[in-house]
């Protein structure tokens, strides 16, 4: 008689989260905290003051998460940084992603709204091996509404998610 043997099958979201968190040892410290959140600070001020290229793509279509994109560049051609909103009938969210002047994604704030009156935040901080070291998420008001992992709309490929074709049918 032949032994069986037994494998744990885990679903495939489960198992990229967990070889993602093993990516690096590297810690959120209130320094490292500090120092992302200065490059967003950073990178806002300079879209806001004109200093960054801004391209945008707006497809104007309903049902797809990216029927708007911008991206932000700045005088070497780096991307600093990328947006991408959309939703459906009854949820939308924008995902902003912020990358650091060596184009390291750094931090990524996603904002999702649902008809319900449902808002939340998902803030996630990177670390320098690409690996999300902090996730804070709260519902700013509203009864809730499933949105799913969001932290799943975050692109590793700004530049190719930017010049991908249309998401429109």
């Amino acid at each position: 008689m032949l032994a069986r043997r037994r494998f744990c099958r885990l679903p495939l979201p489960l198992l990229l989260a967990a070889s993602l968190a093993s990516a690096g040892t590297y810690e959120a410290s209130p320094q490292a905290l500090a120092s992302i959140r200065q490059n967003y600070a950073q990178v806002t001020a300079l879209a806001a003051q004109g200093q960054l290229l801004q391209v945008k793509r707006d497809f104007g279509c309903l049902n797809a998460l990216d029927s708007l994109r911008v991206i932000w560049k700045d005088g070497s051609g780096q991307i600093r940084k990328y947006l991408v909103q959309g939703g459906s009938s009854d949820s939308a969210a924008t995902v902003s992603q912020f990358y650091g002047p060596d184009g390291r994604l750094s931090f990524a704030l996603i904002e999702a709204g649902a008809v319900n009156g449902t808002n939340s935040e998902t803030r996630l901080y990177y670390g320098p091996a690409g690996n999300i070291v902090r996730m804070d998420e709260k519902t700013l008001r509203g009864p809730g509404y499933p949105f799913g992992p969001l932290w799943q709309r975050v692109v590793q490929f700004p530049e190719a998610a930017f010049n991908a074709p249309s998401p429109c049918l």
